[in-house]
């Protein structure tokens, strides 16, 4: 292949690979732009919230929203709910989802890829649709406005993806480790533990962050179930925020800017860890 060859094939090449970026980079602007906004609006006077033409860059930047955001309502109480919530649904989630994957994987049993795909199928009901059933059971079991009715509900909603990337793991997963794991004297429980885990880590971090960031963000269940701020989440907590004649924007905007921080430092820090997680639990080779 001569040079003129190849450089024909990149001209052909550049018009679809300008195409390409124009449109993730206006993806991009197109996320960004309202979380760009919040954060804007959080440093801003009440002056400048309600000035119009709105204007992008702040005049006179204050944190006086930052500290009226806990003054106004507890939004501190709202944080501890969530981080309760968030913490105890991915530690119960993805605990069991190594569990059973590994069981699903490595344990040939009679209807066990029947049970595993009616697993799968439980996650392709709406959540909405079953907003009613939970909450018969929990007020039956007297868990309305507590943090467990919601733990429970985030574990449902997230423990069927979770099961599939973490099988898709075990599945391509040498046999021959575990093998040499059991000739050295470990059973198969404590090969997962001493074997498995340590290179199943990005599939885990994939998973954490997913149930994580799932549980931090959810609100319609959240709305559902808790209506005190002993039990209710940051996200009904921001609602709080709208009155009945008023809405507190500069405070709103400047809770809202917090809750974000959790999410982003999570994803910006494991960014590659969950896309590889989520190739090797997705990929069989």
């Amino acid at each position: 292949m001569n040079v003129k060859t190849i450089a024909l094939r990149l001209e052909r090449k550049l018009p679809f690979k300008f195409v390409l970026v124009f449109f993730a980079a206006f993806i991009v602007v197109w996320s960004l732009l309202p979380i760009a906004w919040m954060f804007v609006t959080s440093f801003k006077t009440e002056n400048e919230i309600y000035s119009w033409p709105p204007a992008w860059l702040v005049k006179d930047p204050t944190w006086t929203n930052y500290k009226n955001a806990f003054i106004e309502r507890p939004f501190l109480a709202y944080v501890k709910n969530s981080v309760i919530v968030s913490f105890f649904s991915v530690l119960i989630s993805c605990s069991l989802a190594v569990m059973a994957a590994y069981g699903f994987s490595k344990y040939k049993f009679r209807s066990g890829t029947f049970l595993f795909f009616l697993i799968l199928a439980s996650r392709a009901i709406p959540p909405a649709s079953l907003l009613f059933p939970f909450y018969m059971m929990g007020r039956t079991l007297h868990l309305i406005n507590t943090h467990t009715i919601l733990i429970l509900a985030y574990i449902y909603i997230t423990l069927p993806l979770n099961i599939w990337i973490i099988k898709g793991f075990f599945d391509n997963f040498p046999e021959e480790l575990l093998d040499a794991a059991e000739v050295d004297g470990c059973s198969r429980l404590r090969a997962l533990g001493k074997v498995v885990l340590p290179i199943l880590m990005p599939a885990i971090v994939a998973i954490i962050i997913i149930t994580f960031i799932t549980a931090w963000n959810e609100l319609l269940y959240a709305v559902v179930f808790t209506n005190t701020p002993d039990a209710k989440t940051i996200p009904t907590g921001l609602i709080d925020f709208f009155g009945d004649f008023q809405i507190l924007w500069g405070p709103l905007e400047a809770a809202a800017s917090l809750s974000t921080v959790p999410a982003i430092i999570f994803s910006f820090l494991f960014a590659r860890q969950i896309v590889s997680g989520l190739v090797a639990g997705a990929v069989k080779g």
